[in-house]
């Protein structure tokens, strides 16, 4: 990340559910007292730096990591070198699904009846750096809206602003994130084979 011509640059490393990213420091040449910074991301870490970057490492603790830096003279940047090992803890769950590319489809997680039933499942999904994302619901039947439990909703969460909405029973919805980041979780009953939910989403270009 060297010789950008911006001077904030951003990249966005994903890798299949059960794997964890290290970032290893080759070269840093950032200016910190002109307040030149790099910043590392995900899901489960948060951590900037500048002095004593060189030879440092950075676990991602989950399969994506996201890389911020800001630099204000024109040459200067870091070298990263990253890889991606099977994660020393589980930080998912069986039925969690992740998507990455600029569009896709969302269904409803199906566990099957001999499995260990878990109350929460989440579809994750990531685009480009500074790309939204667009989700429009094609169907969706989550139940008797008036009849609504606590097993028996979605909810859409925005991770740049960690803001939530939540849907029951047949609402239809276009939803719009503010970044490149949103996460689905299905509170409900998943266990027979049925289509409850179907989406498409699609990454909407930067302006």
């Amino acid at each position: 990340m060297m010789g950008v011509e911006s001077s904030d640059c951003t990249v966005a490393i994903g890798r299949p559910l059960r794997e964890e990213i290290t970032i290893s420091v080759l070269e840093s040449s950032l200016n910190c007292s002109a307040g030149e910074v790099v910043l590392f991301s995900g899901r489960m870490m948060w951590r900037t730096g500048c002095r004593k970057l060189p030879l440092s490492l950075i676990n991602s603790r989950t399969n994506t990591l996201i890389v911020k830096q800001r630099v204000l003279l024109p040459g200067n940047g870091v070298i990263l070198q990253y890889n991606s090992r099977t994660a020393t803890k589980k930080y998912y769950q069986d039925c969690d699904k992740q998507l990455f590319g600029p569009r896709g489809e969302i269904v409803n997680p199906v566990q099957l009846p001999d499995r260990r039933q878990e109350a929460v499942c989440r579809t994750f999904i990531n685009v480009a750096p500074r790309h939204r994302i667009a989700i429009r619901v094609l169907y969706i039947d989550l139940g008797n809206a008036s009849n609504q439990t606590h097993f028996n909703y979605i909810l859409v969460r925005d991770v740049s602003t960690m803001k939530t909405m939540v849907f029951h029973g047949k609402q239809q919805f276009f939803w719009q994130s503010t970044g490149s980041q949103a996460e689905i979780e299905f509170h409900e009953n998943v266990k027979e084979h049925r289509t409850s939910f179907w989406a498409e989403y699609h990454a909407i270009e930067p302006k």
